[in-house]
């Protein structure tokens, strides 16, 4: 397995793949180097049979992961450090735990779904992909996205109502 051509022969289409899904150019091309870096460590432990299948599969996990640190990295810089909060604006340590127990809850539901349906649901609601989005990511058509959401959205909707006393206590 010629490297070398594999990388001339993908990189571009893979920069373009992750510029739409992190939105900056640059940091898809970063992403493009080391998705390579992965891929040349992997043919040294396997066959890989289709390489541009893994080449995108581990582009996708990326550009998701970079994507949830850029998140968090956010979301701590627009947040002030809650021990300089005045007291009644800082969250109690009880109204943090019941968070935490219905974060657990609802991850639990989420990691019922099928796997399918699962990946579907994580793209549209952390996310933030359209239906369309996902068809394409997927590899699938809007109408199976669709069903997917809705079977998502119905087993979702059902646990909670089975687990609401679980829900219930703030």
């Amino acid at each position: 397995m010629n490297l070398e051509a594999i990388y001339l022969n993908h990189q571009s289409e893979l920069r373009l793949h992750l510029a739409r899904i992190v939105d900056c150019p640059d940091i898809a091309s970063e992403l493009v180097q080391e998705c390579f870096i992965i891929f040349s460590k992997e043919i040294q432990k396997q066959v890989i049979e289709h390489p541009r299948g893994f080449l995108f599969r581990t582009a996708r996990n990326l550009a998701y992961d970079h994507i949830k640190h850029r998140k968090v990295t956010e979301k701590h810089l627009n947040t002030t450090d809650p021990t300089l909060l005045p007291n009644e604006e800082a969250p109690s340590a009880e109204h943090m735990a019941v968070i935490d127990e219905k974060l657990t809850i609802f991850s639990s539901i989420v990691d019922e779904l099928p796997a399918r349906a699962r990946e579907a649901f994580v793209l549209n609601r952390v996310y933030g992909m359209t239906y369309a989005e996902i068809a394409k990511e997927l590899n699938i058509s809007d109408s199976a996205v669709e069903k997917l959401l809705a079977r998502a959205l119905l087993h979702c909707r059902q646990q909670f109502k089975s687990r609401r006393s679980d829900l219930i206590g703030d």
